[in-house]
């Protein structure tokens, strides 16, 4: 497993060789170092980790846009995958949460509130009357 700061430096290291890859048009490499960090990469961790793991998400996706020949993001054209790198690779780098409106709303977690959770809190408030 890795300790924050050696998967920090490992996805630093391998979202900038995959800019460069990508700049090259070398799109096949993109997310070589993919599955190491990933295995590496202890859940259950401390809440530093939680921007490593959305970085985990867009480089996941990446590689999906990538296969699908850059389809199915909405919004994203294959030009801007190098440019949200950079943007993810910056706040990690400066120890900051990852706040781009655009990386957060196609690669977080985090749960939204859905029609699931809207008709569960409808039907909690209405059995609390």
């Amino acid at each position: 497993m890795f300790t924050y700061s050696e998967a920090k430096k490992y996805l630093l290291d391998s979202l900038t060789q995959d800019i460069a890859s990508h700049t090259r048009g070398e799109f096949k490499k993109i997310g070589e170092g993919f599955d190491v960090f990933d295995q590496n990469l202890p859940r259950n961790s401390g809440p530093e980790f939680n921007k490593l793991f959305l970085a985990l998400n867009f480089w996941d996706c990446w590689q999906d846009a990538r296969n699908h020949e850059w389809r199915y993001y909405k919004g994203l054209s294959q030009a801007d995958w190098p440019r949200l790198a950079k943007i993810i690779i910056k706040d990690i780098e400066e120890d900051h949460e990852i706040t781009s409106s655009i990386i957060l709303e196609h690669f977080d977690f985090k749960p939204s509130v859905g029609i699931i959770n809207r008709i569960t809190a409808f039907f909690t408030k209405k059995s609390n009357l």
